[in-house]
């Protein structure tokens, strides 16, 4: 079969397809009015870019605050989901690195204490002050860990700006912006320090996909002058500062009081550096919080929604890859129900996007129907149909509830047509007998 061939024959398996989906999802629109949602529908989606040398569980932690900062709401009563976009960092671990050297410096009588690297970021701590009372020599290290957080933080930050993120640097995010787009999500970009430049790329892709009217984005404390939307920068912001010295940052627009007249900020932490979001940026005692609440809800309310091209589900799978060619997702559910281009519609989701030019997205989504959704083993494998050889294929994974929960990317060989030889992930639906909550879980 020659290639005119082959794209005559998936054509018309697309159309047979398409018939009978329009039909289902004529169905599936009547039985939403009717059903039990699994699935809280959201809005607009605020996506929060974290700043340098913050782990995974502080990023978290932020997120959680910025929820109690600008609300579940907007204006208009639309739902807003909080989700992370985490900014890998080797910034932090950097640091760990000269906390665990300057401890051993103090004639080893410090040497292991790892637990106190987190006291040394909150020089208010009892903790911290027993130590200093008991080995005075100890001082020296809290001052000479404010250079080097500093340092760190400015050479990270440096490093980023010389070479910013592309789509390439963040597979993950570009995934997940993906199939909010598809699912007709209003996106609100929060960046703080380092997340800037993830950030202002991510803008600048999901610009290339729907109106810059549906994608906002708010700069806090930038590292870098190329913005995206609207910013505020204390002016004793030490890390922007240090910055500032090795090339252009954008100029302040808030004045702050020196360290030692400094309250806590949110998390009951103080920051010499005056750079933290929840110590600083966030913090009520502060004009910052001010500026940044009505970036917010200027970016909320001016917000217009893109058009919808693919449903919200109680899991969702999103397939890309990096040029032309033809790739297909495909997905065996529980039943032995097999979801592909050809076959569009399974008992509990739907291949409600398939491309087959270039790039992709192709989408699956499992319907938030509780009386449609099955629980077992779902299994989401793709292949090469035409055309792709030699290009990256990614795969995302993600729940509505926990956002993305695992992203793969394989490289592609000769094309196998119908046949989906590269298999990505085991994804269980589960529920528990005794809440009657559902899960979404992955298996190795």
């Amino acid at each position: 079969m020659n290639l005119k061939e082959i794209l005559v024959n998936k054509i018309i398996k697309n159309i047979l397809g398409l018939i009978v989906i329009a039909s289902l999802l004529n169905v599936e629109i009547y039985a939403q009015e009717n059903q039990t949602n699994l699935c809280m529908e959201q809005g607009v989606i605020f996506g929060f870019f974290n700043g340098v040398q913050t782990t995974k569980r502080q990023a978290r932690i932020a997120r959680g605050f910025l929820k109690s900062t600008f609300g579940d709401h907007t204006e208009d009563n639309e739902k807003i989901k909080y989700v992370l976009f985490y900014n890998y960092t080797n910034g932090f671990e950097d640091f760990v690195e000269t906390f665990e050297q300057r401890l051993k410096e103090q004639n080893t009588i410090l040497e292991n204490k790892f637990e106190l690297f987190f006291e040394v970021r909150n020089q208010n701590s009892p903790w911290w002050k027993k130590i200093i009372e008991i080995v005075p020599a100890a001082a020296d290290v809290l001052g000479a860990m404010v250079d080097d957080m500093q340092a760190s933080a400015v050479k990270t930050l440096t490093g980023w700006v010389a070479d910013p993120p592309t789509i390439a640097n963040y597979a993950e995010q570009q995934s997940r912006i993906e199939s909010f787009i598809l699912e007709g999500k209003k996106l609100l970009f929060f960046a703080h320090s380092q997340g800037n430049l993830f950030a202002t790329s991510a803008y600048d892709f999901a610009t290339t996909k729907v109106s810059h009217d549906s994608v906002k984005v708010v700069h806090v404390a930038p590292a870098s002058p190329t913005l995206r939307g609207s910013y505020t920068l204390a002016n004793l912001d030490l890390v922007i500062n240090g910055l500032r010295l090795a090339g252009s940052v954008p100029d302040i627009t808030d004045t702050m009081p020196g360290y030692l007249l400094r309250p806590a900020g949110l998390n009951g932490k103080t920051d010499p550096l005056g750079h933290g979001l929840l110590e600083i940026y966030l913090n009520s005692s502060f004009s910052m919080i001010n500026r940044i609440r009505e970036h917010v809800e200027t970016a909320l309310n001016t917000l217009v929604s893109p058009e919808i091209h693919a449903s919200q589900g109680f899991f969702t799978v999103t397939l890309t890859w990096d040029g032309r060619g033809d790739v297909d997702l495909h997905t065996n559910e529980p039943n032995g129900m097999h979801v592909w281009y050809s076959s569009k519609s399974g008992t509990t989701g739907y291949l409600d996007v398939d491309n087959t030019v270039a790039n992709g997205p192709e989408h699956y989504f499992a319907s938030c129907d509780e009386t449609k959704l099955l629980l077992g083993n779902y299994k989401i494998s793709i292949a090469n149909y035409a055309r792709a050889k030699g290009r990256t294929a990614t795969v995302q994974l993600a729940s509505w509830k926990e956002g993305v929960l695992s992203t793969k990317s394989v490289t592609l060989g000769e094309a196998t047509g119908d046949d989906p030889v590269y298999s990505i992930f085991n994804v269980n639906v589960n529920k528990d007998s005794n809440t009657g909550q559902y899960s979404v879980k992955l298996e190795d």
